[in-house]
């Protein structure tokens, strides 16, 4: 929740103060990676037909992930000539979900919702961030 938050108020620098997204971005960045056997998972669960393994879709796969963030992460593979354009292995970013994720941010966004709400009517803030968040 509070890394999510940090994360929403980081990039909205038309919504918050400056000194806020500047000292916030460092939850941009600083994410823990899935382990590789958990992001192969999630890859034969929602990708693969029944049937298909891991191998007849990809010929490599990085273990260790170009990029990782709070809702996920990007791998580079190759994929086998079966899938790859023209019938040649190509190479691809595999961006794959954390699972669970869909459930966690709509609870973080409610969370927000719920703390904003509170704060809706002082006079000091420059906007309603109760509608801010409530339109995500």
């Amino acid at each position: 929740f509070y890394v999510k938050t940090a994360q929403i108020i980081s990039s909205r620098q038309d919504l918050f103060p400056e000194q806020y997204t500047e000292a916030l971005n460092i939850f941009n960045d600083n994410v823990e990676p899935m382990p590789a056997s958990l992001a192969k998972a999630v890859v034969r669960s929602e990708l693969l037909h029944a049937n298909e393994r891991f191998e007849d879709v990809f010929c490599e796969f990085d273990d260790i992930p170009v990029g990782a963030a709070s809702v996920a992460q990007v791998h580079r593979a190759v994929l086998t000539e079966k899938y790859g354009a023209q019938g040649r292995r190509q190479e691809v970013a595999v961006k794959i979900q954390r699972p669970s994720i869909e459930s966690k941010l709509l609870g973080d966004v409610a969370n927000l919702k719920a703390i904003t709400k509170t704060f809706r009517d002082l006079p000091q803030l420059p906007l309603d961030y109760y509608t801010v968040f409530a339109e995500l």
